[in-house]
């Protein structure tokens, strides 16, 4: 096995066995070239917190079934892409201890360098108001050769991902999932998944075999700011994780954007909240407003994808 494949080897074990987020497993990363932390991890010389799904493993079991994960993927069209690939998302970096030490990729796309690429969230219990504005913008960007970018939830994240699969000129869609790509999570979503797998990309910090759960799709916000140039936000109540994604976009020196809707929405509260709550948050209703945006404030040029 020549070094990269090594490499690529230890980090899918570590990211198979441990939480992906683990700042003890990133800081051995950092310190350490990843086969090193492989085997110390694995001699036992160094105690971790086990992912949840595999802790009734005993240790031996745990690494030996990372290898065959790895294959499984690759049999099922997927692969793992770790930072001296050339398609690695480059704004993952910013990060820090929260950057992915690989990531499950499937599809042809990429979303390798912010400029280019605009993630656009929202509510999962979106109106028709919503659903037609993500997708309008999701549309005009990925006709412009803008990738899109989105959890791949229900309501908003579906609306602009099918709208930007659908595009003229064929636009690239890309879903950074909070679950491991066999999930197919949520279900309603299958038929997307399956589309963004043969023309977009499916990407996740969490192996297969990972469930979806709060902390991880809350863990998922930074990674969806990180990728992209900026985030805008559709439509969110007060309490909607979507607005965690635009306040990580704006630390990350990212544009936050959201779009305004009805003063009598609920489901458009949260938007006009963190508007009044951070003036760095831009207010936004076309595409033309996102560009001109995202163009200033990270030098996006368009023409993202594969």
């Amino acid at each position: 096995m020549d070094a990269y494949a090594d490499e690529r080897a230890a980090r899918a074990a570590l990211t198979w066995v441990c939480e992906p987020g683990d700042p003890l497993v990133w800081q051995l990363v950092a310190a350490h070239h990843p086969v090193e932390v492989r085997d110390m991890l694995s001699r036992q010389g160094v105690s971790f917190t086990a992912r949840a799904e595999i802790r009734h493993l005993r240790p031996e079991q745990m690494w030996a079934t990372a290898a065959t994960a790895v294959d499984q993927a690759r049999q099922d069209g997927g692969r793992v892409l770790i930072p001296t690939d050339p398609d690695w998302p480059a704004g993952l970096a910013d990060l820090d201890v929260d950057e992915p030490v690989c990531l499950w990729a499937r599809g042809p796309a990429t979303v390798a360098a912010p400029a280019g690429a605009v993630s656009i969230v929202g509510s999962r219990a979106s109106s028709p108001y919503g659903n037609h504005v993500a997708g309008d913008l999701a549309a005009q960007l990925a006709g412009r050769g803008v990738t899109v970018v989105s959890c791949g939830g229900l309501g908003i994240g579906g609306a602009a991902l099918r709208s930007a699969l659908a595009a003229d000129g064929g636009g690239v869609a890309v879903a950074v999932l909070p679950c491991g790509l066999d999930q197919r999570h949520p279900y309603q979503h299958r038929a997307l998944f399956d589309r963004l797998a043969a023309d977009g990309l499916l990407l996740s910090a969490w192996p297969p075999d990972a469930a979806p759960s709060m902390r991880r799709a809350v863990a998922n916000q930074r990674l969806l700011a990180a990728v992209t140039a900026g985030t805008v936000c559709v439509e969110a109540s007060t309490r909607s994780r979507a607005l965690s994604a635009v306040r990580h976009a704006v630390e990350l020196g990212r544009v936050g954007m959201v779009v305004p809707g009805p003063v009598t929405s609920a489901t458009s509260a949260g938007c006009h909240e963190l508007l009044r709550a951070d003036a760095r948050v831009r207010a936004v209703a076309h595409v033309d407003q996102v560009l001109a945006d995202v163009t200033a404030g990270h030098g996006v040029q368009g023409g993202g994808g594969r």
